[in-house]
């Protein structure tokens, strides 16, 4: 054979072998589907459900029905101060506290970035980028502060030969290790430690471990050597999460002093929880315990009125009133025995209760108001709002043949919107005036001619946005005083600017806590609605109330007086 013809079979050797390889790297399709289906695990992924899920909830339920809102928290980095639990302890925190504000919207979370190194930088980000440059009130700040490894074991062994030619041998042991996690809550403001707002909890963790073994015994004159073994183990990231949520009930229970041990399945009369609520009672003022009293009474319609330190006839009255549903004698006093019933104990609502709102009629499908009504008067609300899931809509007519159709008042004129059917009331004479301060914001100044509750919005001229300014988490008591001028933002930590236009609605009773869900929005948060009349109609569906609205859609003219100290 010539060389030609060796060179020819090489090359058709090389051909074969090279086309084979690539036939044999292409998987057949039922290859790559088998390969598909191994890579799934056959478990499939479940939500993550642990021992303090219902007490979120519950926190949940116990802040709607008590109308807490505006409670405002930020949050450092919960690092691992042991360096051997690898957890997000943040990312945890983050995710109990929106589990437990799902409805109420009691509590608004600001979460910052991990490459904040200190509390400072977190405070100067916020006033930066917050709108209104409004911080938070806390700040939390938390670690897993200890894990320590096999602080006890427990084991035994058990060993036996039979006839020298079979050994066995058993063993069991068990290890416990202990695992916390430490947090608080400290004022942003001051960077001081909020007295008694604290979590410190421990976790027992068990490891488990049996074994069987060879006793080194001869079977048919060959050496045999067996062994089998077991282990079990609790996760400490697990045992992590667990406490990061307990911690969030702790501290949001005890920052707003409500019963939150009865959502853990704690008893009224353990000793640590009655020691709590008397550290409660004993670090109060006489003026703070007043206005805790009032704050009570008026969230279960036995007091109307201002939350300020003074001992009126109308408190005494409610005072005494709801020391008898409790079944206390009838002594104007605010002792500790009261104060603990008035905290753990549930009764039915007061005597202003019965001030019930009226059933309204339909509004018409092209309201823009509409759907977001019906979704939040859904079934599911508390059973504070019963009586009023079923109320409708008021009828287009009573806003037209109300005092003054809102669209078309003057600018700082006030309008009220009665429900369809309710009697004639006299419009609320609510006046909003705007001042310009010396570092170029400005002030709203606003009077009533009748007591009632006041919450106030400002609306961004060029995206439309509006926002709740007044009740905030600064100020927090919606009440005005007939005559009496309210100041906003006045001593609060914000600046309002003349980009906006501004209105705010009055009723005459305590609204929020008639509000459904949907309705709940947190001081500064974006709402969903476009304007002041759509707001103001849902307060009207929402509680059969008339409700004024006034507004101030522009700036009064400055002097030249004005602005040489603007300048």
């Amino acid at each position: 054979m010539n060389r030609t013809a060796l060179h020819q079979k090489f090359w058709a050797s090389l051909t074969t072998v090279t086309l084979a390889a690539g036939c044999a790297s292409q998987p057949s399709q039922s290859t790559l589907k088998s390969v598909r289906d191994q890579i799934n695990p056959a478990e499939r992924a479940q939500r993550t459900i642990t021992n303090f899920t219902p007490a979120l909830r519950c926190m949940d339920d116990l802040m709607f029905r008590n109308g807490t809102r505006d409670v405002t928290l930020m949050m450092e980095e919960l690092k691992d101060a042991t360096q051997k639990v690898p957890i997000s302890a943040r990312d945890m925190m983050t995710s109990a506290i929106s589990e437990m504000t799902r409805r109420s919207r009691a509590v608004r979370l600001s979460v910052f970035g991990s490459d904040q190194s200190n509390l400072t930088q977190l405070l100067q980000s916020a006033q930066r980028s917050t709108p209104f440059a409004v911080l938070p009130e806390f700040n939390v700040r938390g670690t897993v502060s200890q894990l320590d490894e096999d602080v006890r074991k427990q084991g035994t062994s058990l060993g036996a030969v039979a006839e020298s030619l079979f050994g066995l041998k058993l063993n069991s042991e068990t290890k416990f290790s202990v695992l916390g996690f430490d947090a608080a809550v400290v004022h942003t403001d001051s960077l001081t430690l909020v007295p008694g707002v604290s979590s410190k909890n421990t976790t027992v963790v068990t490891r488990r471990d049996t074994g069987t073994g060879d006793g080194q015994a001869k079977i048919l004159s060959a050496n045999a050597v067996f062994s089998f073994s077991a282990s079990r183990a609790e996760g400490n990231s697990q045992a992590a999460r667990n406490m990061v949520e307990l911690a969030a009930i702790e501290l949001v229970g005890k920052l707003i002093r409500a019963p939150y041990w009865q959502c853990l399945g704690t008893a009224d009369n353990d000793p640590e929880v009655q020691r709590e609520m008397e550290d409660w009672f004993v670090s109060m003022s006489e003026d703070e315990r007043i206005m805790f009293v009032k704050d009570r009474l008026r969230e279960r319609r036995y007091f109307d009125g201002p939350l300020d330190g003074e001992t009126s006839p109308d408190f005494q009255a409610a005072l005494l009133a709801y020391r008898k549903q409790l079944g206390l004698p009838a002594v104007q006093l605010i002792d500790f025995e009261f104060f603990r019933r008035l905290i753990t104990k549930a009764i039915p609502s007061g005597p202003l209760a019965a001030l019930k709102p009226k059933p309204l009629p339909s509004l018409a499908a092209s309201n823009p108001a509409q759907a977001l009504v019906n979704s939040a008067q859904a079934p599911g609300n508390s059973a504070a709002n019963a009586g009023n899931a079923t109320a409708a809509q008021p009828n287009p007519a009573a806003i037209s043949n109300s005092a003054g159709a809102t669209d078309q008042t003057a600018p700082g004129s006030p309008s009220t919107l009665a429900p369809a059917g309710s009697a004639p009331t006299r419009p609320v004479a609510l006046r909003l005036f705007g001042q310009p301060r010396g570092d170029g914001a400005m002030h709203l100044s606003l009077t009533s001619d009748a007591p009632g509750y006041v919450y106030c919005y400002a609306q961004r001229k060029e995206t439309g946005e509006v926002q709740r300014i007044f009740p905030n988490r600064f100020v927090r008591d919606p009440r005005v005083q007939a005559g009496r001028a309210v100041t906003i933002p006045g001593a609060a930590r914000f600046k309002l600017s003349g980009d906006s236009n501004y209105a705010c609605m009055h009723a005459p009773r305590e609204v929020y806590s008639d509000l459904p869900a949907a309705l709940r929005w947190g001081d500064f948060e974006v709402l969903k609605l476009k304007s002041f009349q759509s707001i103001q109609e849902l307060f009207v569906q929402a509680t059969g109330l008339p409700i004024a609205l006034t507004q101030l859609d522009r700036l009064p003219a400055l002097s030249d007086a004005a602005l040489a100290r603007v300048r």
